[in-house]
């Protein structure tokens, strides 16, 4: 499709306030930047907007209490991560939380083969690179060569290996994957969009020689974000750890407007990292950043702000992802040849009863009163009712009972002591330290309801805040850790909890990456997610996901907290905002573009 009224080459826009916010953000040597969009082809069949055109300019400011551990899709495994990658980068499919389907993203289309295991992908011709190099089929054959290289571990790995098998691809010509599976795999269309398709140009002398995953590291971004090359609406322009991180819009990218405008249409986005969560609040309810989302503590006190900074703050219902803790269950050694665990402790983690009265002994229903101001609900199993899709609303629930936590510890054989202590048959009093991340607006009130909770089963409990990279070290890395609380994103097609369901899976938190199933119930499991992925009937599907939610809920490897409601805000001046069900708000902010800007 030809498209006409592109802008003007090299047009300039010069906003005295703009380009002081960005001064003062971005702190570069000498002048500030001039917003450029260079006149440059569209792909012959871009991507069009379906949401009314709008005008350039403006910049979107948020604020994070956490940062990006790296830019690398091939390492990135946690989600602020995740959130800065995915503004940079594209995949062959892209999920529309709106419509609620997978839609094209880099591939334009595909086919289908009769026998349902074979995709055929067509790209959109004339994509290029943010640095204006050629994206092709060479490209999709390089990123998943270097998925199933196993020099380079990855999440994505397992994702791809379907009844038992790599998934197999080849180029059929410049514009063209084809990919073949195992066995039907019902979700494979959402799934292969998981993966951020990789610069072979970029990454093949680092792929030659070993380092691929060295590369793209926050000292890239650092000293040469330029370096990191991507297919996604924007490019990164300056990064400061502690400081901020700042995206230009990608000159080359494969969308537009129905005025056949390339997005997006901000100037810059800009991440202003934060000591806190509290602090993101605070700067959105002051007029100074332009979303967030808003814990359910605070948006009272936040609405009464929406009409002095004009803000609308959306009611989203439950949330979507889920929170936790769990014990360490993984029986393996440290380097020096030490076990992870005493062997008693790892016979108390191991002990279902011993999880359950733990669970019983909380007080999540006050947690629900007094953290979450009754606006939250407790969790009961590993999918959150926000999913209503795929939410089994009937697993076993744990309800608030220390007496009934007492008779089930008491069964599984401790004994609690006069003096007020539990103690296990060989004597050791019952003890463990939880992890938690010290950026948590709501770690340190569950922490410290479960000390005194726990207390009154005879189990001392010393909590622990720790910043999330060490956090997550010692819970994958090093496994030096007793309990740790912790939630994951959710919502969508279950298939993407894959690594989080199997035993083989990277986060299985409580004993990842298992070389066979540790117990029946997770090697039942493994067969159900097998089984799913297999039929193409959606009510088997959702049947086997039930049975799943089940078996995690009565065998309680991760000991489910709350559900509180979703609260996310805008300023009302950005135009094209639609919220949806689950996912960001700000999951089209290429789409974004504000009354206030002018050409």
């Amino acid at each position: 499709m030809a498209l006409v009224g592109r802008r003007a080459a090299f047009r300039r826009f010069r906003r005295p306030a703009l380009l002081a916010l960005v001064a003062l953000l971005v702190a570069t040597c000498g002048p500030p930047p001039d917003v450029q969009r260079p006149d440059l082809p569209l792909p012959e069949d871009a991507d069009i907007s379906e949401r009314p055109a709008g005008r350039y300019g403006g910049v979107f400011v948020q604020s994070s209490a956490q940062e990006p551990k790296t830019f690398n899709p091939m390492v990135s495994e946690d989600a602020y991560s995740a959130q800065a990658i995915g503004l940079m980068q594209s995949a062959l499919t892209d999920y529309d939380p709106v419509k609620e389907e997978t839609v094209p993203s880099l591939a334009r289309d595909w086919e289908i083969g009769p026998d349902n295991k074979v995709y055929t992908f067509h790209l959109r011709r004339g994509l290029r690179w943010s640095d204006g190099e050629p994206l092709t089929a060479d490209d999709v054959i390089f990123t998943f060569d270097v998925v199933f290289d196993k020099r380079f571990p990855n999440r994505y790995a397992q994702q791809y290996t379907i009844a038992g098998e790599p998934l197999k691809y080849e180029k059929i010509d410049e514009h063209t994957v084809r990919f073949r599976t195992a066995d039907i795999y019902a979700p494979f269309l959402n799934d292969i969009g998981f993966v951020s398709i990789l610069p072979k140009h970029a990454l093949q002398a680092s792929f030659d020689d070993g380092t691929l995953q060295k590369q793209w590291t926050s000292q890239t971004a650092i000293n040469a974000p330029g370096q990191i090359v991507g297919s996604g609406p924007f490019r990164l322009f300056a990064y400061r750890p502690g400081e901020r991180m700042v995206m230009a819009p990608n000159p080359h990218y494969w969308r537009a407007d129905e005025r056949g405008q390339r997005l997006p249409y901000v100037d810059f986005y800009i991440a202003k990292f934060v000591p806190s969560t509290n602090t993101e609040t605070v700067l959105f309810a002051t007029g100074q950043t332009d979303a967030a989302d808003v814990s359910v503590t605070d948006v009272a006190w936040v609405e009464r702000a929406a009409q002095t900074y004009d803000f609308t703050i959306y009611d989203r219902g439950p949330a979507s992802g889920i929170s936790f803790f769990w014990f360490n269950q993984h029986p393996g050694k440290d380097e020096a040849g030490n076990p992870h665990l005493p062997p008693y402790k790892l016979a108390w983690f191991r002990n279902p009863d011993f999880r359950r009265a733990v669970l019983m002994g909380l007080d999540r229903p006050g947690l629900v009163r007094a953290v979450y101001f009754g606006r939250a609900q407790p969790l009961d199993t590993i999918i959150s009712p926000a999913d209503r899709k795929w939410h089994n609303p009937d697993t076993v629930r744990y309800p608030y009972d220390p007496e009934r936590a007492k008779a089930l510890l008491e069964q599984a054989g401790f004994v609690l002591g006069s003096d007020g202590v539990l103690r296990d048959t060989e004597g050791h009093p019952v003890e463990f330290e939880l992890l938690a991340s010290e950026g948590s607006q709501t770690a340190t009130g569950i922490g410290t309801t479960l000390i005194e909770n726990m207390r009154v089963l005879g189990i001392k409990v010393t909590l622990s805040m720790l910043d999330f990279g060490t956090l997550v070290n010692r819970v994958s890395d090093t496994f030096d850790y007793d309990a740790a609380m912790m939630g994951f994103t959710g919502g969508g097609d279950p298939s993407g909890g894959k690594a989080i369901y199997r035993s083989d899976g990277r986060l299985h938190v409580w004993y990842p990456e298992q070389p066979a199933p540790a117990t029946d119930w997770e090697a039942r499991i493994d067969e159900i997610m097998d089984l799913q992925e297999r039929t193409l009937d959606e009510a088997k599907r959702i049947e086997l996901i039930h049975e799943m939610q089940a078996i995690f809920s009565e065998k309680l490897p991760l000991l489910f907290l709350i559900t509180p409601n979703a609260y996310a805000g805008i300023r009302n001046k950005w135009q094209n905002v639609a919220v949806p069900a689950l996912g960001s708000i700000t999951w089209n902010l290429d789409e974004f573009w504000s009354e206030e800007a002018t050409e």
